[in-house]
């Protein structure tokens, strides 16, 4: 299993990224605070959530991703279609944090 510092940061990181530090910022300076507060409060709660009512049962199953549940629930068809899509949602946040470096 991995240490809690390193799942820590690795989540962490996936929150603080340019696309979410520059798009909270000039929402909060076009509009108000609380439109750019928006999605720091929501990756915070769903990050509460996820660990209180699905990381053990998760951990306790020796599951990294989502994928993996899938795989062991609906077969490995639906495995590597979740990780096709997961691939695919990532990539859309990098392209979107590069776009958002150029800015």
């Amino acid at each position: 299993t991995l240490s809690l510092p390193v799942v820590t940061l690795t989540l962490a990181s996936q929150c603080i990224d340019s696309n979410s530090v520059l798009g909270n910022a000039d929402l909060s300076y076009r509009f108000h605070f609380y439109d750019g507060a928006v999605l720091p409060i929501g990756l915070g709660l769903s990050l509460l959530l996820n660990g209180l009512f699905l990381a053990r049962h998760m951990n306790r199953a020796e599951l990294l991703t989502l994928p993996d549940l899938y795989g062991r629930t609906y077969g490995p068809l639906c495995e590597v279609l979740g990780g096709l899509i997961t691939i695919t949602s990532f990539l859309a946040l990098l392209a979107a944090a590069l776009l958002a470096l150029r800015a």
